[in-house]
């Protein structure tokens, strides 16, 4: 049996009060095991991304635990949680949030610029060869495509090689061409690092390629 890196344990997550009040969450329950790419699939509003940002340890649950390798994310002082997100997880959302005054090369290295830590040239060298990056490394982000961009926003993800990435509707901005080579880059990436991958989605079709498929509605995970 695979390790649980990260999971959630009856997870709710309420915004508002009384009669106004939405439940983006219901009691959910999920366990991600260590070196799988996850799929979780559901229309718009069913709560995906609400439990994404969750697991990511950006929205604190209404009740319940979110723990990552066995640490209560919810339980750590901000600093502390600040900290664990930069070393610990992996994020690419739909917006690239490349910083445009910053080379590509710099982009990706900023969670360890951030934490005061040298980077591995060589992992470097084989994400921006796998992700079709090594000659763009000098460019501003204005200079690339829209694809070229959410590479270097995966391998920013994956370049301190998290525990896990967490990925929301990141080929959300993409036309349908690039979606499937982003989704495909990612996926290849992920598999060549045994890396753990959550990756939210309303595409059926990219979401049947994940070795696991979650399905949500209504707040809650309905097949898994």
């Amino acid at each position: 049996m695979r390790e649980i890196v990260l999971e959630a344990r009856a997870v709710t997550r309420t915004y508002g009060t009384g009669t106004g009040a939405t439940h983006a969450l219901r009691g959910v329950d999920v366990e991600i095991e260590q070196g799988r790419f996850t799929a979780i699939i559901g229309a718009s509003g069913c709560g995906k991304s609400t439990l994404l940002q969750a697991l990511g340890g950006l929205d604190a649950p209404t009740s319940g635990k979110v723990l990552l390798e066995g640490q209560d994310l919810y339980a750590l002082p901000d600093a502390a949680l600040a900290r664990l997100r930069r070393t610990r997880l992996g994020f690419v959302f739909q917006a690239f949030h490349l910083l445009p005054e910053y080379t590509v090369r710099d982009n990706i290295l900023l969670p360890l610029l951030l934490d005061k830590r040298e980077p591995d040239e060589e992992y470097l060298a084989l994400l921006t060869r796998q992700l079709g990056l090594t000659a763009l490394l000098q460019r501003q982000p204005t200079q690339l495509s829209g694809g070229q961009q959410q590479r270097a926003a995966i391998a920013r993800a994956l370049i301190t090689r998290p525990a896990v990435v967490l990925a929301d509707e990141p080929t959300g901005n993409l036309d349908h061409q690039n979606s499937v080579e982003v989704f495909r880059l990612l996926r290849e990436a992920a598999a060549q690092q045994h890396q753990t991958v959550v990756y939210v989605t309303h595409d059926q079709g990219l979401a049947a390629q994940a070795d696991r498929v979650l399905r949500m509605q209504d707040g809650r995970i309905e097949e898994a």
